[in-house]
């Protein structure tokens, strides 16, 4: 009971010496907040220290530590694989208890792409927990092992077959098959680890697979839905004038003419807005589908800008469609569809492996007397 005690009051204590620090360096470290707040890893690292912070109220904080690095690797893994493949996506953001995560700018248009994304992260996760196991073995540091096992679970139960998991995204280029396995087996295994955030993950999965492919069956077959968007426009007054264009009425309505381009450079599509008298009224990005109509909606002059409501109408592309996409995106030439497969099952048996032979390393204290 007094073990008990003490172990919950060192937690608080620590608690309360992050908040000391915090606060006691805070205004003393406000120079930083820019640099944080608009570098490229700003939230990065912000979220990184917050998740050490947080996993220290429970664990030494060289296991917290370790447990974070061994997150970045993973993410790290995507965000290398995504980059080959000429996808722009963020950096790595951190949610305590909850694990880190990329956003993509762009989705990938087929199941290959999907999976090859996937599979950096258990890949270069599984060399930075390999990593670790040989500092451990060098060293003979407890924490080591236990950093490199935590790195291992972490990459392994991320192959369950369940969508948004790796493992959903990578059997997208083997067989669609293997997502019934990880409604029945990653069950099984997420109920006897107890694990309740991949429920949630689960249950997720289950029910937008239920509304694929069982409650469709009593549905009419639809077209991707037609979608209309509006957005405004600030243009300078400056720039009618010196096109000795006059500026449109408030209730004024017309098509205008576009094109939409992909922008190598900047890996992205832009759709190129023209108007009457302009040669190029403005420039968006715009990756959501294939834009059909540009029409001006309505006009209001604010100051030295002319506020101009635009309406948009595009037919969505396949990955903007939901979580399971359309039959088009699932197909893959059969020798890639074996080649995922041996390395998807072969990185899962070495993964197993290796957590059995890193918890037979696991040094042993000496016994007392």
């Amino acid at each position: 009971m007094a073990g008990r005690r003490n172990k919950g009051g060192r937690n608080w204590k620590t608690a309360g010496g992050i908040l000391g620090v915090l606060a006691l360096f805070g205004s003393k470290l406000k120079f930083l907040l820019p640099l944080l707040k608009f570098g490229k890893f700003g939230a990065t690292i912000w979220t990184m220290v917050l998740s050490v912070g947080a996993y220290m109220l429970i664990y030494p904080w060289s296991f917290a530590l370790g447990l974070v690095i061994m997150l970045f690797i993973h993410e790290m893994g995507h965000v290398w694989a995504a980059k080959r493949k000429k996808l722009p996506v963020s950096a790595p953001a951190f949610i305590p208890f909850l694990g880190a995560l990329i956003s993509m700018k762009k989705q990938p248009q087929n199941a290959e792409v999907e999976a090859y994304i996937a599979l950096g992260g258990p890949l270069i996760g599984t060399l930075g927990a390999l990593a670790a196991l040989l500092i451990g073995l060098a060293t003979d540091h407890p924490v080591f092992y236990a950093v490199a096992m935590i790195g291992f679970f972490l990459n392994l139960i991320n192959l369950l077959p369940i969508h948004p998991l790796d493992g959903g995204r990578i059997v997208t280029a083997i067989s669609r098959w293997l997502w019934v396995v990880g409604l029945i087996g990653g069950l099984i295994v997420i109920l006897y680890l107890k694990a309740l955030i991949f429920l949630i993950f689960w249950a997720l999965f289950a029910w937008e697979l239920y509304n694929k492919y069982v409650r469709k069956k009593g549905r009419k077959k639809v077209e991707a839905p037609f979608q209309r968007e509006r957005f405004m426009l600030s243009v300078p007054v400056q720039r009618f004038e010196e096109n000795g264009m006059f500026i449109p009425a408030a209730e004024h309505q017309r098509p205008l003419p576009f094109v939409q381009v992909g922008d190598v450079r900047e890996k992205e599509e832009k759709l190129v807005i023209g108007y009457p008298g302009f040669e190029t009224l403005a420039q968006i990005p715009f990756n959501r589908g294939l834009v059909q109509q540009v029409a001006l909606q309505q006009s209001a002059v604010s100051g030295d800008v002319v506020q101009m409501t635009l309406l948009l109408g595009y037919e969505p592309y396949v990955e903007y469609q939901g979580m399971i996409k359309e039959e088009p995106y699932y197909e893959v030439p059969r020798r890639t569809r074996w080649a995922y497969g041996f390395v998807y099952f072969g990185l899962a048996a070495v993964l197993g492996l290796l957590m059995y032979y890193t918890s037979i390393s696991i040094p042993t204290p000496p016994l007392a007397g």
